[in-house]
């Protein structure tokens, strides 16, 4: 398969999938196997791309050029190939455990919310191959609009308001904050092509650096950037399938990827110009880091208590690329990787729990591991991940972030302390809950199946699981894989 056929792929087969699966809804068998097999596909293109980016082919698709300089326009790179490899490689185990869901808790209208699932993947992969400021933006209305439904998926009063709430901050923040900033861009630069070394280099004024930043950041409300998060703990009541998909695969992977590229393709050398608002943000994003994980622990709801965990988790993201240091782009691209892993981990093996227990508050996790040990082992394990556990994937990303923030270059050990107060946090809200899953007295009730739950909803939080220790044998090669982000970074 030629790169230029992959990428094409890694973009069109979701929509295909998305279509598929609403015109053979009956039977499900067919419906169920049209999404894995949609998936699938998505991730062997995108693993295609990896190579290519590897290999450092010239890939380009342009759909359009609405505007003199300016392409609705598709490029291979690390970033974009290391972010679509990662997360449509989760996305098969996350088609296979929606399968397993919508039959377990009998979902209403189980199409279409496969449908909209995949339309969230196109639209993911679509963010990260972009070219340039516009192309992204295009995107992210687009992932925005597909995600809107499954937020919104349950009808009621509570998921209508949900909806509302998602749609009017990503909508508001992106059209009143990136929308300008990406205006502003242009007549600066004549042209949007993200570029290595930063289009705006040697080009922007100290305050309108300090400016265009913090329009951009604040912008990309999918990052989860405090006051723009309230989205995120809103969207918590969506369907299990849903959240996977928002917590782990599309929302909160996007905004980070978007920071990244802003920081290194927008600004790369410029943000020494934009130093006060850099340090105005990272500052923010710490204390928010903090302040979301200790939220977490009040939350008795597991699905809350995920949501301001990965709010924190999207937070560190966010200062590593305004590091800008190459340490600081490499720790915030790892934690795009370590979050998804065991955020869809998470997301999945509560969702498993709850469709065959019922059970989704904290006190009611006590001994369910004895009953639910596969479910239960992915927990912890992604629960490692999350705390920064070593030898988990998230261990390594807050590892390198903090020796950025600490770094003589970075100088910025106060932030240090904030990701480390953040990482205890952590632990104090899943430690202990997977503790007593695993250790607890088992409840009484009775299950049918050994782990309580088909191998469609065990296998993939297994899986999942095992996934959090990829970086583990990985990392250096990811380094030299990911070295042309930050070549040229200041």
């Amino acid at each position: 398969m030629s790169a230029e056929l992959a990428l094409l792929g890694v973009l069109a087969t979701p929509v295909l999938q998305a279509l598929l699966v609403l015109a053979l809804q009956r039977p499900p068998g067919l419906r169920d196997v049209v999404h894995i097999v949609g998936a699938l596909i998505t991730a062997l293109c995108a693993l295609r791309l990896v190579g290519a980016a590897a290999e450092q082919e010239s890939v380009r698709l342009v759909l359009a050029q609405p505007l003199p300089n300016v392409g609705l326009a598709f490029v291979v790179e690390p970033l974009g190939a290391l972010a679509a490899a990662a997360l449509s490689g989760l996305g098969v185990l996350h088609a296979v455990h929606a399968a397993g869901m919508v039959r377990a808790t009998q979902e209403k209208a189980p199409a279409r919310l496969m449908a909209f699932i995949a339309l969230a993947g196109a639209a993911t992969m679509a963010v990260a191959f972009s070219a340039n400021l516009f192309t992204f933006f295009v995107a992210y209305q687009a992932l925005t609009l597909a995600v809107f439904p499954l937020v919104a998926h349950r009808g009621d009063e509570e998921a209508r308001r949900a909806g509302r709430t998602f749609l009017a901050t990503l909508l508001t923040a992106s059209m009143g904050l990136f929308l300008p900033a990406m205006i502003w861009t242009y007549a600066i630069a004549g042209a949007l092509d993200f570029q290595p070394g930063g289009m705006l280099a040697g080009k922007v004024d100290i305050p309108t650096a300090n400016i265009l930043l913090v329009l951009f950041v604040l912008g990309l409300a999918m990052a989860a950037m405090p006051p723009l998060h309230r989205w995120l703990p809103e969207s918590s009541r969506a369907p299990d399938p849903a959240l996977v998909t928002i917590q782990g695969l599309a929302i909160i992977p996007a905004g980070g990827i978007g920071v990244i590229k802003v920081a290194a393709f927008v600004f790369g050398p410029a943000l020494i110009e934009a130093r006060l608002a850099s340090l105005a943000l990272i500052g923010l994003a710490g204390v928010g880091m903090c302040v979301a994980a200790l939220i977490a622990l009040s939350r008795r709801d597991l699905r809350e208590r995920l949501a301001y965990s990965c709010m924190a988790q999207s937070l560190a993201v966010v200062m590593g690329a305004l590091v800008a240091l190459p340490m600081g782009l490499f720790a915030a691209a790892l934690q795009i990787v370590a979050l998804a892993c065991a955020a869809t981990t998470l997301s999945m093996a509560v969702g498993t729990s709850a469709a065959i227990t019922t059970r989704r508050n904290v006190e009611d996790y006590v001994g369910l591991g004895r009953v639910m040990p596969w479910t239960f082992a992915g927990f912890a394990l992604a629960s490692a991940s999350m705390i920064g556990m070593p030898p988990f994937s998230g261990a390594w990303a807050k590892l390198w972030l903090i020796t950025a923030l600490g770094a003589p270059a970075g100088g910025l050990m106060w932030a240090a302390a904030l990701v480390g107060v953040a990482a205890v946090l952590t632990f104090a809200h899943l430690g202990p809950l997977a503790a007593s899953a695993l250790s607890g007295k088992a409840p009484t009730d009775a299950f049918k199946r050994p782990d309580g739950a088909s191998i469609l909803l065990a296998a993939p939080v297994i899986l999942g699981a095992a996934a959090t220790l990829s970086l583990l044998v990985l990392a250096d090669s990811l380094a030299r894989f990911l070295s042309p982000i930050w070549n040229s970074a200041p």
